[in-house]
């Protein structure tokens, strides 16, 4: 289970997270914990958190497309457009970094039945 993601700016993030995975059905922050961060001793006084990675899972191809715009319009950044990934059989994904370069991808794992 996710702890939390340390961001720069609290409620800017708590808005690209709520529109990026709104088409996932996540309309409430319970799912994720944001933590505005704050340069310190327990981080070498770094500007910014070290980004990470986070994968949510898409019932439907199309929540994969639509988790892409969604992101974009949000204020993330193009990191891979929907498409089929070579690594695994039927891994169907999008990337979008969030506002702190946290890359966030939408995965679905498609059949032949999938559109």
């Amino acid at each position: 289970m996710l702890g939390h993601i340390r961001v720069l700016d609290l409620e800017a993030s708590l808005q690209f997270y709520l529109t990026a995975l709104s088409h996932l059905s996540y309309k409430e922050m319970r799912f994720l914990a944001l933590r505005q961060y704050t340069p310190g001793d327990q981080n070498g006084y770094a500007e910014k958190p070290t980004p990470v990675y986070i994968s949510f899972y898409a019932k439907e191809r199309r929540l994969v497309d639509e988790f892409h715009v969604a992101g974009i319009k949000a204020g993330g950044k193009d990191n891979g457009k929907p498409g089929v990934r070579p690594w695994m059989e039927g891994y169907y994904t999008a990337y979008v970094p969030d506002l702190d370069e946290n890359n966030i991808e939408v995965v679905h794992f498609a059949t032949e039945t999938d559109d």
